[in-house]
């Protein structure tokens, strides 16, 4: 059976999940990673899955990767400032790309992604694993039922407390890619998206900057219109938390867990007029495995994504509008 090869783009601390997704699907095999720190790559490979450390090629560096002929995918996950390059690199070498949320800064560098995706004829996708794992099929199969009547109201909240070894993620501005905003807002804002027909065409929000003026806090608002709104915190000072509710004219659904471990059984707590309170325990799933999974049919079968570039634009236009909202204090239109 023919298989997707993989390389890998940085030895970020996600590769501990995605690495062994990529090396152990039935549908791929990982041929290379690169980093630009000496011996990062090798280390990583040695650490996450040792067993296949004579198998994979590393590098000291990314465009050997990029160029590398027997590649067809490429996963990134550098910083997320450095994303677009990256990306259109690899397109550009006729590569699938995989991009860790966000896929960009801007939603102008999307467009640039869709445009290169569709004129080199490969597949690219922004890197949402929560969307892969059955929970979430069943939140969009009860909330597509209207079981909870018409959707009016979704409140997400994502946050861990911050340790030394992950200051890297605010040491330096909103502008330029650091602080909650672009590490944990992404899936605030994508879950909140799922659950409305339309997109957003306002938001307001307020932060707690540090020194660096990235955000170790933001709190905000989202106008869907016709009266259906949203609201986020997304924080690194509070307690771990990856949570959304959705509130309807017939009822209100809880996901206490998006960010998943494998080992788990996801819970949803469904409350109706009609039924009252009832809870459902979802398979456990891994949905690292799941998404690397999905992308490799994409690729083999020639089929659409699950999640659209379209989507992914979306998501950074809403997130570019919040992060001009915490600057200008004020209500920002898409």
């Amino acid at each position: 059976m023919k298989k997707v090869r993989w390389g890998i783009l940085g030895a970020a601390r996600v590769n501990e999940r995605l690495l062994p997704a990529i090396a152990n699907s039935p549908f791929g095999e990982l041929i290379a990673l690169g980093s630009r720190r000496k011996n990062a790559a090798k280390d990583c490979v040695a650490k996450y899955q040792p067993a296949l450390a004579k198998k994979i090629k590393t590098f000291d560096s990314l465009d050997e990767v990029i160029n590398h002929p027997n590649i067809d995918a490429i996963y990134i996950p550098l910083s997320n400032e450095e994303h677009t390059e990256s990306a259109l690199k690899a397109i550009h070498h006729k590569k699938h790309v995989l991009i860790e949320k966000p896929i960009t800064l801007h939603s102008k560098e999307v467009l640039a992604i869709t445009e290169a995706a569709h004129k080199n004829h490969v597949k690219v996708m922004e890197g949402f694993m929560y969307v892969f794992h059955p929970q979430f099929d069943r939140v969009k199969e009860i909330v597509d039922s209207e079981l909870l009547g018409e959707v009016q109201y979704v409140h997400s909240m994502f946050s861990f407390p911050i340790q030394p070894a992950r200051f890297y993620r605010i040491d330096r501005s909103i502008e330029n890619g650091g602080g909650a905003l672009w590490d944990i807002g992404p899936y605030a804002i994508h879950s909140i998206r799922q659950c409305f027909n339309q997109h957003p065409i306002a938001v307001i929000a307020n932060s707690h900057l540090n020194e660096h003026g990235a955000d170790l806090t933001t709190s905000g608002m989202i106008d869907f219109g016709h009266n259906r709104r949203a609201q986020f915190d997304i924080s690194f000072e509070c307690v771990r938390r990856s949570q959304f509710e959705i509130f309807g004219s017939k009822g209100k659904l809880m996901c206490h867990a998006v960010w998943q471990h494998e080992n788990d059984e996801a819970l949803l707590t469904l409350v109706t007029d009609t039924d009252g309170l009832k809870e459902e325990h979802i398979k456990k799933a891994n949905h690292f495995t799941l998404e690397i999974d999905h992308f490799n049919q994409c690729i083999l079968n020639d089929s659409a994504p699950k999640l659209s570039l379209d989507d992914a634009l979306w998501n950074t236009k809403t997130l570019e509008a919040i992060q001009t909202s915490i600057q200008k204090k004020a209500w920002i239109k898409l």
